[in-house]
């Protein structure tokens, strides 16, 4: 029982020091993870030709204030997160190490984050994120993310867009060359010099009598039309530098 009840020992400033590099380490290491990607894909985006069809400036020629929530699959980030880069949007990441990486390289496109996921900490992040979008920023989601199944719509940009009253703007993707990564989401990387569509669909609203189940098949159901519509206008060698 006296053991039990023994206090542990505080411990010594060695070890105290220590526990600071190891923080500082995986700090710097993170900053740098991020400092790689964010040049890694500037450059990438700058060797390959994209074309945004749609409805691609709507978030500049929308005549309400109302919120705009752009929704993507997560294997096709990497175009629609340089091309919206800018754009006053606030994004969602997991509390992984992961994560910190992409708030760091979102942060470099100039995107405002808020932590959470559907597994951790989803629901106080969630509040937050329809909290900046209401108070007029515009909203961003892979909604099969962060960890799939792929092709499956969470419901949390639903609830974001019947708290919001926000227009969903659905973007899909397509690439004359690509590397498909061997990851649940087959992340897709144009190689580079190679043609890229990014089609916006129709925007659209989700009232709230509407349900969540609902709400989510009308997401995915937009993004397979989107990404399809890219795959026209890709296949119709009507696509030009932009």
């Amino acid at each position: 029982m006296s053991r039990i009840l023994q206090q542990r020992e505080p411990a010594s400033p060695a070890a105290s020091q220590n526990r600071s590099a190891r923080t500082a380490a995986v700090s710097a290491g993170i900053r740098l993870k991020a400092m790689l990607l964010s040049g890694l894909i500037s450059s990438l985006n700058s060797l390959i030709r994209i074309k945004r069809t749609g409805f691609a400036d709507f978030i500049e020629n929308k005549e309400n204030d109302r919120p705009v929530l752009v929704v993507s699959w997560h294997g096709t980030l990497l175009v629609p997160l340089y091309c919206f880069r800018g754009h006053n949007l606030v994004i969602m990441n997991s509390l992984s190490d992961d994560g910190e990486i992409m708030v760091k390289l979102l942060k470099n496109f100039g995107y405002c984050s808020v932590r959470g996921s559907s597994s951790r900490g989803g629901m106080r992040a969630l509040l937050e994120m329809i909290k900046k979008v209401k108070g007029g920023m515009n909203g961003s989601l892979t909604v099969d993310g962060p960890r799939g199944p792929r092709h499956e719509v969470k419901p949390g940009m639903v609830m974001i867009a019947q708290k919001s009253g926000g227009y969903i703007l659905p973007v899909g993707v397509a690439c004359s060359h690509k590397l498909t990564a061997k990851s649940w989401d087959k992340t897709e990387i144009p190689l580079p010099f190679s043609r890229v569509v990014m089609h916006c669909g129709r925007p659209f609203l989700i009232d709230e009598a509407i349900s969540i189940e609902e709400g989510c098949e009308m997401i995915r159901q937009s993004l397979f039309e989107s990404n399809r519509q890219a795959e026209i206008y890709l296949k119709s060698g009507n696509t030009c530098e932009v």
